[in-house]
């Protein structure tokens, strides 16, 4: 994951737009966008800027310590579902807790 993809979750998970972040951070919404893509990398001095904006330390934006899902292709489809609307989210929530709630019944039941 790089550090694009790191801010965009951060500011996502903090239901900020790009220009709302751009606003709280001072950093240009050109410049914000071109992190998020990963098509240049920020400053340390704008990683500050926009992390503190986000309320988290330069460092977890750094770092993939605290990203837990390790399956990429799992990882890239919640990325996609950050992205739907709270309707839509609660459907495939929903349909996630099915799905969880059957392999756990049938990990209890294998395991008598």
């Amino acid at each position: 994951m790089t550090i694009g993809d790191r801010i965009r979750l951060a500011r996502q998970n903090k239901k900020l737009n790009q220009q709302e972040l751009s606003d709280k951070s001072g950093v240009a919404y050109k410049s914000l966008s071109r992190y998020e893509l990963g098509t240049t990398i920020p400053p340390a001095d704008t990683l500050k800027a926009i992390a503190d904006a986000l309320g988290v330390s330069a460092d977890a934006l750094l770092n993939d310590e605290n990203v837990q899902i390790k399956d990429t292709e799992l990882l890239k489809k919640f990325q996609i579902i950050q992205d739907m609307n709270d309707k839509t989210k609660d459907v495939v929530t929903t349909f996630l807790d099915l799905v969880i709630r059957d392999f756990k019944a049938r990990q209890a039941y294998n395991s008598k």
